[in-house]
């Protein structure tokens, strides 16, 4: 394998593009799996523009990219600061709400209202248009938590475009583009529930998935009339700019996730953000090496970077600090974003950090366990490295996610309302740290993926070098996406199948109607 991509590579320095790669700065999840398909292609020889139009101030110092050099940066102007409102002031909501079929609407406001914002801001900004478009990019990238840089780059004049999903699909662009969903068990994007589902579930299953593509495409609806509105009438309409894609890369492991069917555009990259390399070759800090010295076991605590630990209900917190306790034997390394930990005060066994090397610890051996909200990145890090994890989803995919990775025997789900009971937190992380079978089945999965046949980088670079020379595949898309209801569920079909027997029926039906209605005159005459 190692062999091969170093042929790729240098196949890339050979055949050199011009690739642009468009993420909006929202939440470190999106935009580090946007970067790491950017330093893969740079790593590969490609002359590679990361264009980031800041949509959360907060997270523009979380761009992620390492190898690439080219990022451009288009600031918030005046009129934009004055409008949005901070993501992060509204994302402890979700510590206590649970997101439905019924109120997905308003559930995620501050979020779309700041993507129509920045798509405004970003398309003011004519400068940096006219410079993208003197670049003559032979490829762009973009995750469809936007369309706005979709319009932008058909207007500069890139008609070879790869749609990237950060999270395993999202609902509306899987029917945008073709692909069917069989919600009796394909679990959506934000669905509560498994593979095996009640009826119940399966009906909400579906309204859930219905209700988050409508939410979508009021989204990108908005947008292409911001981007109409900017760059002209004649820029094409969302749904067949995304359905002209050439590929769609999903971050996505078909070992982890569930199974569904999907089109030959569609390419699985999950992992991409694993490094493994790097990982494995990489020492931990001194300081973080004595805090895993400290005790036998040692459990990692985090809920990623945009529902805080700090915004947790306190009556939460206090159960989770009394499960801690009751494991002396354990060190709790806990990712905390705040210095106000006296409510803590006594506990002995609990390690607050703002900042974790995250990857590293979960590669130490020392490290027994982890606690997690079910983030994409954070699950495809666990399946990658192998520890088991007690995983609380919190809000968006994360309940899927842990669904998704628990059926693999590694890793358990606990409801997150379950964490103001401090007796069944307690036997939760005692199962984690000290069942031995959650452990096996997290190094067998993990075994499983360090020797599957397909590597996610070498994925990304020999497709976008594909799509380079031979895009944009216009005869791959789906016919089924211009049929109505009726032709999508076979209707015209069985009506010409099964109306021979329907006319008979109606025959022998009415024959013997006419026979019973004969027989009653009869019986009436004779009386």
């Amino acid at each position: 394998m190692i062999t091969n991509l170093f042929f790729l590579l240098f196949l890339s320095t050979v055949y050199s593009y011009n690739i642009l790669v468009y993420s909006p700065s929202f939440a470190g999840s999106h935009t580090n799996f946007m970067a790491r398909i950017a330093d893969t292609l740079t790593d590969a020889g490609h002359n590679v523009t990361f264009l980031v139009p800041i949509v959360d101030e907060t997270k523009k110092d979380q761009l992620s990219v390492k190898t690439t050099k080219d990022v451009v940066i288009v600031e918030q102007d005046e009129k934009m600061r004055s409008q949005v409102l901070p993501v992060d002031d509204d994302m402890g909501q979700y510590w206590e709400t649970d997101i439905t079929s019924e109120n997905i609407d308003t559930a995620f406001t501050v979020f779309t209202d700041a993507v129509h914002l920045a798509c405004n801001n970003f398309l003011r900004n004519k400068q940096v248009l006219e410079e993208m478009k003197s670049r003559n990019f032979d490829v762009g990238i973009y995750e469809p938590l936007s369309v706005c840089g979709l319009g932008f780059m058909h207007a500069i004049g890139i008609r070879k475009t790869i749609t990237a999903t950060s999270c395993v699909f999202y609902d509306a662009v899987v029917d945008a583009i073709g692909e069917p969903v069989d919600f009796s068990y394909v679990p959506g994007q934000m669905s509560a529930s498994g593979d095996e589902m009640s009826m119940t579930e399966k009906v909400e299953n579906y309204r859930m998935s219905t209700a988050l593509q409508k939410l979508n495409i009021f989204i990108w609806d908005r947008e292409t009339r911001i981007y109409n509105k900017y760059l002209g009438p004649q820029i094409p309409d969302w749904r067949d700019l995304m359905a002209d894609s050439s590929l769609h890369f999903v971050n996505s492991v078909p070992y982890v996730d569930y199974p569904r069917l999907v089109t030959q555009k569609t390419v699985p990259i999950g992992g991409i953000s694993v490094d493994i390399q790097s990982i494995k070759s990489s020492v931990l800090p001194k300081d973080w090496s004595d805090v895993l010295d400290k005790k036998n076991y040692n459990m990692l605590i985090s809920f990623g970077s945009l529902v805080k630990s700090k915004d947790m209900p306190k009556n939460w917190r206090k159960s989770l600090v009394e499960a801690i306790k009751s494991e002396p034997n354990v060190t709790f390394i806990w990712k905390y974003e705040s210095d106000e930990v006296e409510w803590a005060e006594g506990v002995e066994n609990i390690h607050f950090s703002k900042w974790v090397p995250q990857t590293a610890l979960l590669n130490d051996h020392r490290l027994t366990a982890f606690l997690t909200h079910g983030g994409l990145g954070s699950t495809n890090e666990l399946a990658h490295l192998g520890k088991p994890a007690l995983m609380i989803p919190i809000f968006a995919d994360q309940i899927r996610n842990a669904n998704m990775l628990a059926r693999q025997g590694g890793a358990k789900v606990f409801r997150k309302h379950d964490l103001g009971n401090p007796t069944e937190i307690k036997k939760a992380i005692n199962s984690i740290v000290f069942n031995q079978k959650y452990k096996e089945n997290a190094e067998k999965l993990a075994d499983l993926l360090m020797n599957q046949p397909t590597n996610p980088k070498e994925q990304v670079v020999k497709y976008v070098e594909f799509v380079a020379r031979f895009g944009p595949f216009p005869e791959m898309n789906p016919r089924v996406r211009h049929h109505g209801f009726i032709e999508n569920n076979l209707l015209d079909i069985y009506s010409v199948m099964y109306f021979p027997y329907f006319v008979v029926f109606v025959l022998v039906l009415t024959i013997s109607m006419l026979g019973y209605s004969k027989v009653s005159v009869r019986k009436v005459k004779r009386d």
